[in-house]
């Protein structure tokens, strides 16, 4: 059976990276910038700071409205700005885990997140993907592959985490309601749609009805610059052809930290009609919404409705008249919060426990922050044999300090 990821920035995000359009705006708005043509997309920026990606996306494609054709350079210019900056950013973010010394943690968590997904589907949905599940033969194994829409290389090196791990790459598991049978769950392919930040990333609208500047949208000249399907194409890449092959070989497919955004309307259109094709075929959705109270029902009914009303209006007008055959294989979640939440994987600042200035006074809790659990027990132990007399040859100690 071959279960297929889509990855979204929300991955990053439930990890405590920093990769908001927010994040990369706040450094932006820090540079001083004699361009006139950066300054305009910097106040451009700055207003639009708190959109999605999806719909900074779509932001592009209107603001074509004030390019001239025959200032294209312009566009240049700004995008590769913009580019360079998330970028830099990105890097750091990515820099600050620890797979090194975490390698054991993130691919046991990784992996426990990875094949029990369905614990987060209300009842009745949990047992339809359960079903499917079961039917995996007992020599059969249980394939993961991944569609990542991120720039980040966070989920490759999870995979990779995760590989050096477990034998093989194999992960051995009891199908869900079945303990009896044990297959084998196994990580395959990651494909970067939009590219990496190592191989330049993509950024840019679905077609060209997207493209408000209707001159610029006949220019093909201009159109690998703004269309990230054209993109693809025009730098030679099969990543496209590759990601709908995954697509169509899956059983199931699991949208997770995604938006459901119309600058990537070929996607959510063509998982659609691969769900259409076959009856036993699921699809997955987390939806995030951090206004939402799970305490409160009207308001997850509400959370859904907001979620299929979205997908519909990304969907060509075919696949909108049929929603009603199809949608009871749509399975919406409204919780993400706890999926991929990994937490304690980042690298620990430890500062010098001596102030190297002028005073040279132990840093008492500075240390005690670094203090691990078995180094504290063992403290905890000394203490208790510390007699009168070492404490008060300690106090005069320290009063000498400086």
């Amino acid at each position: 059976m071959n279960i297929l990821y889509l990855i979204g920035n929300g991955f990053d995000l439930n990890l405590g990276l920093k990769t908001k359009l927010s994040h990369v705006v706040d450094k932006i708005i820090e540079d001083k910038i004699d361009s006139p043509d950066i300054l305009k997309l910097k106040k451009s920026l700055i207003k639009n700071k708190d959109l999605w990606w999806s719909d900074f996306e779509f932001q592009l494609g209107q603001n074509t409205k004030v390019i001239k054709p025959n200032a294209i350079t312009v566009y240049d210019n700004q995008y590769n700005y913009f580019v360079n900056k998330i970028k830099d950013i990105f890097e750091k973010q990515e820099n600050r885990i620890d797979y090194q010394n975490k390698t054991s943690f993130i691919a046991s968590s990784f992996m426990e997140h990875i094949t029990t997904f369905y614990n987060y589907l209300p009842d009745t949905n949990k047992q339809i993907v359960l079903d499917i599940m079961k039917k995996t033969d007992v020599n059969e194994n249980i394939y993961y592959d991944f569609i990542t829409f991120n720039y980040t290389s966070v989920l490759d090196n999870f995979v990779k985490c995760s590989l050096n791990e477990y034998h093989k790459n194999k992960y051995l598991y009891p199908i869900p309601v079945n303990p009896q049978k044990q297959v084998y769950h196994i990580l395959r392919k990651i494909i970067h749609i939009h590219n990496t930040l190592e191989d330049g990333l993509i950024l840019g609208v679905d077609n060209v009805e997207q493209i408000a500047n209707k001159e610029l949208a006949d220019n093909k000249y201009f159109l690998p610059r703004i269309i990230k399907l054209e993109t693809i194409k025009a730098l030679g890449r099969n990543s496209a052809v590759e990601a709908k092959e995954l697509i169509d070989k899956s059983k199931i497919i699991i949208a997770f930290g995604l938006s459901i955004g119309i600058t990537d309307k070929y996607w959510w259109n063509y998982i659609i009609n691969w769900l259409i094709k076959n009856t036993e075929r699921q699809f997955i959705i987390f939806i995030y919404d951090d206004k939402m109270d799970i305490t409160l029902n009207l308001t997850k009914l509400n959370t859904i409705k907001n979620a299929e009303t979205k997908l519909l209006s990304v969907l060509d007008n075919s696949l909108q008249a049929e929603y009603n055959t199809y949608n009871d294989r749509i399975h919406f979640i409204f919780e993400q919060k706890n999926m991929f939440k990994i937490e304690n994987i980042f690298y620990i600042k430890k500062e010098p426990l001596f102030d190297t200035g002028s005073y040279n006074r132990y840093n008492l809790s500075q240390a005690l922050e670094n203090v691990t659990p078995k180094e504290l027990n063992i403290a905890s132990k000394a203490i208790k044999n510390i007699t009168p007399d070492a404490i008060k040859k300690f106090n005069d100690f320290t009063k000498k300090l400086p």
